[in-house]
């Protein structure tokens, strides 16, 4: 089954095993194209350059981490769409897409391109995300808000110190030590509580 995210296709893993599996043909001739429909006719190509497919939403650090790692890589990005929603999008353009940006197969193109639609990057509005990640600080500041304070660094701690096998407490020292982490979190609201 092919869902589309607004403008964007998407893949499920099912539909992603099969183009996968679709690869280029080097020895394969490309078709002539006699029927190039609008908006295909006057684009050059802007929906061949990416693919962008649902991703579960992070509900703990760990998961807010994985994205942080997506986006560590050269063209990708994740963002929440007008629904709630959650995608990764991977900007790596399709090998059937010819010098001059035109497709070299559109009259054997696959059905997710077929189904694109008239309502295209080429012709469409902005895509009204709620958000959008971009950068590694862009996820984390994203997950410090939805987790909180206490909690995103109480998270960050356990995380971190199960990938390094270490101790929690000792974890705790070496990221207030970096400045990552605040040096007692629960002291200074003792503290804070103590002046009311």
């Amino acid at each position: 089954m092919f869902v589309f995210c607004g403008r964007l296709p998407i893949i499920d893993r099912r539909g992603a095993a099969v183009v996968e599996a679709r690869g280029h043909d080097p020895r394969r001739k490309p078709l002539e194209c006699t029927e190039l429909t609008l908006p295909c006719d006057k684009c050059k190509g802007l929906c061949c350059k990416y693919f962008c497919f649902e991703i579960d939403e992070p509900d703990d650090f760990g998961e807010f981490d994985d994205i942080r790692w997506y986006i560590c890589h050269e063209g990708v990005s994740v963002h929440i769409d007008e629904d709630g929603r959650w995608y990764i999008q991977i900007m790596n353009p399709c090998n059937m897409l010819g010098k001059d940006g035109r497709c070299t197969i559109y009259d054997d193109r696959p059905i997710i391109c077929r189904n694109y639609g008239d309502e295209c990057e080429y012709v469409g509005e902005d895509y009204n995300y709620q958000a959008e990640f971009t950068a590694p600080e862009s996820i984390m500041d994203y997950a410090r808000k939805t987790l909180g304070d206490e909690e995103f660094e109480k998270q960050l701690v356990k995380f971190r110190a199960k990938a390094e096998g270490m101790k929690k407490k000792d974890m705790r020292a070496r990221l207030v030590a970096r400045g990552v982490i605040k040096k007692d979190r629960k002291a200074a609201k003792r503290r804070k509580n103590k002046k009311k």
